[in-house]
């Protein structure tokens, strides 16, 4: 169990998913107007990256 945990908290994709809620979440309670062509970007980048960290399994040594 230990070691699941701390394979989870060395993954990347975890440490990118955290990040990336983190942005979204200031920058639309904030109100934070970046330009549109940012904003779009970030609109479509930010969650998928916080839906690929909660998804992926560090643990699973066969997929990323």
């Amino acid at each position: 169990m230990e070691e699941n945990r701390q394979n989870r908290l060395k993954s990347w994709a975890l440490w990118m998913a955290l990040a990336a809620l983190v942005v979204y979440v200031v920058k639309t309670a904030a109100g934070i107007d970046m330009g549109d062509t940012v904003n779009g970007l970030m609109e479509v980048l930010l969650p998928v990256l916080a839906g690929f960290g909660i998804v992926n399994n560090p643990t699973d040594k066969e997929k990323i």
